[in-house]
């Protein structure tokens, strides 16, 4: 068995740590400003979360995309 410390030393496995921590803090910040984004400009995809806003046609007025919010998905 590889000992921690030697673990440690491998600058492949030091790499990927760090590419690996990277992609996760942005998914989890990408995932949350989504979200922020959405709630709070009022632009929802599908019509389960229109519902607390609105009901039947009034609905429908919140099923539409947003440059910013759409913005944010996008890779830079």
């Amino acid at each position: 068995m590889v000992d921690l410390i030697q673990l440690m030393e491998n600058e492949v496995f030091t790499a990927f740590v760090s590419f690996t921590t990277n992609i996760l803090s942005k998914l989890m910040f990408v995932s949350t400003a989504t979200a922020l984004y959405r709630s709070a400009r009022k632009v929802f995809v599908n019509p389960e979360d229109c519902a607390q806003y609105g009901k039947g046609k009034n609905a429908k007025r919140y099923l539409w995309t947003h440059g910013v919010v759409e913005h944010i998905q996008r890779p830079t």
